[in-house]
């Protein structure tokens, strides 16, 4: 009875609620039994080493305050101050014992010990709680096998961390950590001695720092002393490389460590290496300017020995739901050669790269984006290291805008482009090109009406225009070129009505009625000028500047039969072979367009060619972006399809019910014949017969497309076609592309036959295993030409594939032949390693104009980058 009283009051005394039921009390010191800490530490050792001195000769970690000294783990006076109770509720337990001594004030918990104050969590094998001193001391132990286990897990708030012992006082929120592993945005912190001075600052002794997981990391960066602020840096005094536990020859007097989430400003460490043509050089050096969270800014430069340099821009940006981009530009001035020998060269290049996107969530009625591309054509031959880049010949630029007005059919898109060919110089701009367009509406069909529709309810009216201005022309003479004289320009609009019927399930009548309109900026005149081509005359034509509209109307109607056939063969039950079905799509169409519009010698004029005494007729709108518009010529068409679709249905098993199971396979999957015939031609009647088709073979592993033309007329001596039949194969054309993998390899249930010994009795898999990740596909074409009497025939095999030879390592490769040149297209080989938190690679382009190779160990992560060695050589490292 006296023993609960006592309980009772000595609970009121600390404010806190006790499980008293398994708490056993001495007033002699606990007893560990033979439970030892990790080290030989104990709790005064601990307090001892928590106000451990600076020295003086340690500028990095010296502090002119350090309230460590004046806390309550040592200082007597602040003891007395202090209230010997916490000021919130204290949670704590454990499975195996928990012995509280009344003298010391001391809680002891033994296995799986907790402990919690506020969002402060502690869980170790042992913790010695102070009630007095508001401290808890805690450390793990070894099992059988030597490994430590329970040792203690921390958690103040986002702040976690595991040690193996652990000092910590709740009301000044310091501590003294043996051992200790945090993560930091990618990177782990490891320390033998940490001071915690707060949940921002900590001070390490003997720590590493690595991106390896690994509890024993493969590399880090030794630290014989530092300063950690969360999530933000590390400062570091001497400190030096170990890979695999050796120290190397590779040591700092300091560094800087940052690992801010955020973003962060900071200097671009250049890359080193050599060339042949340009020698040694720096590339990539600069300076990274985090302007805020949505726009950045990167500059970098390169530099050379023999003077040659280059300047590169980028900057990226983004704001959540609405846009996001990248904008890059480059400007370099090479140097080639010797100055005052015949190889010296110079250039300058540059380039301008842009790409916007618009957040799909921004506007559902107004989209902008951007895909720009735009570059000297020797800019990627001179300065890129990619060989995607460099052998593509080809560049295209585009940035659209398009804006819909909700409930209503008007649309509005604009939109500028540029084309560019690297290898002949040829540039092709459109500034700009913009069209209204006008979705097709009904005007004489009430609204919402959908059934029981009569003939003018069908009648359909749509409007499209558009605008462009364009140039093509030489790289070189673009900034020379005039807009009135070199860049052509025009404006076009239509209005199609048309409307249907239906006389039959399958034959439907369509009539048409068209109006088109053109506006340009300028004419010609042509005339006949005697004093031209050295007096023997010639054609002299006159540009005439000024605002020229032209328009014309046409009427049409087409009648068009699409029925569908389909034919069925089935095969006995014993078959697998349930059944074959052929389905045939057969198509003709009749098309009529009478004579009418306004009358040509409107916009058509003649000349009189003096040399053969004739009158020859001309387009005062000739070379205009539209043409000219034109009344229609009495024409009319008859044009011919038929489309092929061939099935079979497989039995495969049968179900648990008794119910047969069928599998459907395309055996043809489109084979196309097209040609028409003009009723109202003199000759010449019949155009061309077209045919293609395309299907997969072995389980769809196999792709085969095959395409031909065949013209009906034969050739004269002159090379003309006639009149007389006689059927010429004019093109051909065979791809196939055929890809195959390991699970395809193991079949459809993907266990393969690897315990199918009868199967494959020489594919013994004890030493070998077969079932490695691989995969590689081959494409062939050949195609056949022959437009006139000369026919040329080209043929090209392309190999890709690549093998898991381990989990580890990766061998991928691209090849290709092409028969007709006798020579290997561009072929690359790549061998890569995974060496858990370092990567090794090595990449080879063996032959051809751009052979180079680059052999490469890096660490993994990007926070360490610069931690790597590379060996390689370019293609301009190469003499030919």
């Amino acid at each position: 009875m006296q023993l609960k009283l006592l309980q009772k009051v000595f609970i009121i005394f600390i404010g806190i609620t006790l499980p008293l039921s398994s708490f056993a009390f001495t007033n002699s010191a606990y007893d560990y039994g033979n439970y030892q800490p990790i080290t030989n530490w104990n709790s005064e050792d601990f307090t001892h080493l928590l106000n451990f001195e600076i020295s003086e000769k340690d500028t990095l970690l010296k502090t002119t305050s350090d309230t460590l000294r004046s806390d309550s783990i040592v200082s007597d006076s602040v003891k007395k101050e202090k209230k010997a109770f916490f000021e919130a509720t204290i949670e704590y337990n454990a499975d195996d014992t928990i012995v509280f001594s009344l003298t010391g004030q001391k809680v002891f918990l033994t296995k799986n010990a907790f402990v919690k104050y506020g969002e402060i969590e502690l869980k170790a094998y042992f913790i010695e709680l102070d009630l007095e001193k508001k401290e808890a001391f805690a450390y793990g132990i070894k099992d059988t096998t030597g490994t430590f286990i329970d040792t203690p897990e921390f958690k103040d708030g986002a702040e976690e961390f595991t040690c193996k012992e652990l000092k910590y006082n709740f009301d000044t929120g310091k501590g003294l950590v043996h051992e200790i592993i945090t993560e930091q945005e990618g990177g782990f912190v490891h320390s033998e001695i940490t001071k915690r001075i707060d949940d921002k600052t900590f001070y390490l002794k003997n720590g590493k720092y690595t991106t390896c997981d690994h509890e024993h990391p493969h590399y880090y960066v030794k630290m014989t002393k530092a300063k950690m602020i969360k999530d933000d840096k590390i400062v570091s005094g001497p400190l030096y490389l170990v890979i695999e536990d050796v120290p190397m020859p590779v040591g700092l007097p300091f560094a800087m460590f940052p690992f801010s989430s955020s973003y962060s400003s900071g200097v671009i460490v250049p890359s080193y290496g050599e060339e042949q043509r340009r020698g040694f050089n720096l590339r990539g050096g600069g300076y990274y300017w985090a302007i805020n969270e949505y726009l950045d800014l990167a500059v970098t430069g390169d530099i050379f020995a023999n003077g040659s340099w280059g300047g590169y821009v980028e900057s990226s940006y983004k704001t959540r739901y609405r846009y996001s981009g990248n904008l890059a530009t480059e400007y370099h001035s090479n140097t080639y050669g010797d100055k005052g020998l015949a190889d010296y060269s110079e250039s300058t290049d540059f380039a301008v790269r842009w790409t916007h996107t618009q957040d799909s969530k921004a506007n559902p009625y107004r989209t902008f984006s951007a895909s720009v591309n735009f570059s000297t054509s020797n800019n990627d031959r001179n300065n890129s290291q990619s060989i995607q880049r460099i052998t593509n010949n080809q560049k295209q630029s585009s940035i659209s805008y398009s804006k819909k007005w909700p409930d209503s059919p008007f649309s509005l898109n604009a939109s500028l482009r540029h084309s560019q060919n690297s290898i002949d110089t040829t540039i092709s701009l459109t500034l700009p090109s913009m069209s209204l367009n006008m979705t097709q509406i009904y005007p004489f069909r009430a609204k919402g009406k959908s059934t029981n529709l009569r003939w003018y309810d069908k009648v359909g009216i749509s409007y499209s225009s558009k605008m462009e201005n364009r140039i093509n022309t030489k790289e070189s003479e673009l900034m020379n070129s005039s807009l009135a004289k070199d860049w052509t320009n025009g404006y076009q609009h239509s209005i199609p009505i048309s409307t249907n019927f239906k006389l039959t399930k399958d034959l439907t009548l369509s009539p048409t009625l068209n109006y088109q309109g053109v506006a340009y900026t300028k004419s010609i005149r042509k005339s006949w000028d005697q004093d031209l081509n050295d007096g023997d005359g010639g054609v002299h034509t006159d540009t005439i500047q000024g605002f020229n509209y032209a328009h014309n109307y046409s009427t049409s109607a087409s009648l068009s039969l699409s029925p569908k056939i389909y034919g069925m063969y089935t095969f006995k039950e014993s078959s697998k072979l349930a059944a074959i079905r052929h389905v045939m799509t057969p198509s003709v169409s009749v098309s009529y367009t009478p004579e009418m519009g306004v009358r040509r010698s409107k916009y058509y004029k003649t000349y009189r060619n003096d040399a053969t005494g004739t009158d020859v007729e001309y387009s005062m709108f000739e070379g205009s972006l539209y043409g000219t518009p034109s009344g229609a010529m009495e024409s009319g068409s008859v044009s011919f399809g038929l489309d092929n679709n061939v099935e079979a249905k497989v039995r495969t098993a049968n179900d648990t019910t008794g119910t047969e199971e069928f599998k459907k396979v395309k055996i043809i999957e489109s084979l196309k014949f097209s040609t028409s015939y003009n009723m109202f031609a003199d000759s010449l009647n019949w155009s061309t017969i077209r045919m293609s088709g395309r299907t997969k073979l072995f389980n769809k592993k196999l792709g085969l497309s095959v395409g031909s033309t065949v013209d009906p007329y034969k050739l004269n001596a002159n090379k003309v076609k006639i009149n007389e039949f006689g059927p010429r194969l004019t093109n051909a054309s065979i791809d196939l592309d055929f890809s195959f993998s390991a699970s395809d390899a193991k079949g459809e249930s993907g266990k393969g036959d690897k315990d199918d010994k009868s199967a494959k009795p020489w594919r013994d898999t004890r030493y070998v295993d077969f079932d490695i990740p691989w995969s590689f596909s081959i494409d062939y074409g050949w195609t056949y030409s022959k437009p006139t009497t000369t026919s040329t025939v080209r043929q090209n095999i392309g190999v890709t594939g690549n093998v898991s030879l381990t989990p580890k390592w990766k061998v991928s490769f691209s090849t290709g032949y092409d028969f007709t040149d006798k020579e290997v297209t561009s072929s690359q080989f790549t061998v890569t390693r995974d060496l858990h938190c370092w990567q090794m690679s090595f990449n080879a382009i063996p032959f051809g104009t751009y052979q180079s190779y680059n052999f490469r160990i890096n660490v993994e992560s990007s926070i360490l980058q610069d931690l790597k060695y590379e060996k390689k050589q370019a293609w301009q490292d190469v003499s030919f």
